[in-house]
């Protein structure tokens, strides 16, 4: 008799995984017609200035467009934060609170824009059951 153990039923599970996976075609991806706009993909800010506290801080108090994939909304800017594990006041790891007047999505990554502030992606993450505060970590160690 065969004794179970987890080593054979991850083994087990990632040859399972690696069968299945031969198997399965690649999905189809339908034309667009002739002379559509094709659908733009998600961009993301490479630019670790973009980045910093002192950005931020300065626009505290404002409110920001936001937006991401079906939705767009405005929030403000409530609080610039330290980071528990981070020094005190650190120009590169910090957190972002923002308030937000009507629920929006649980999690994700969001365009936030305003004039005169460079587009800036962040990934922000609802805090409370309503899902109108939302926290967005800085840590560029």
């Amino acid at each position: 008799m065969t004794e179970l153990t987890r080593r054979t039923v991850l083994g087990a599970t990632a040859t399972g995984v690696a069968v299945a996976a031969v198997g399965v075609p690649a999905p189809r991806v339908a034309a667009a017609p002739l002379g559509a706009v094709p659908a733009a993909a998600p961009r993301f800010t490479a630019n670790r200035k973009l980045y910093r506290r002192k950005r931020f801080k300065a626009h505290r108090g404002s409110r920001f467009t936001v937006s991401g994939p079906g939705m767009r909304m405005r929030m403000k800017l409530v609080k610039v934060t330290n980071l528990p594990a981070a020094e005190k006041g650190s120009e590169r790891s910090f957190a972002l609170t923002f308030t937000a007047p009507r629920p929006g999505p649980d999690q994700g990554t969001f365009q936030l824009r305003r004039r005169r502030f460079k587009a800036t992606s962040l990934f922000l993450v609802a805090t409370d059951d309503t899902r109108r505060t939302y926290r967005a970590v800085v840590n560029n160690r």
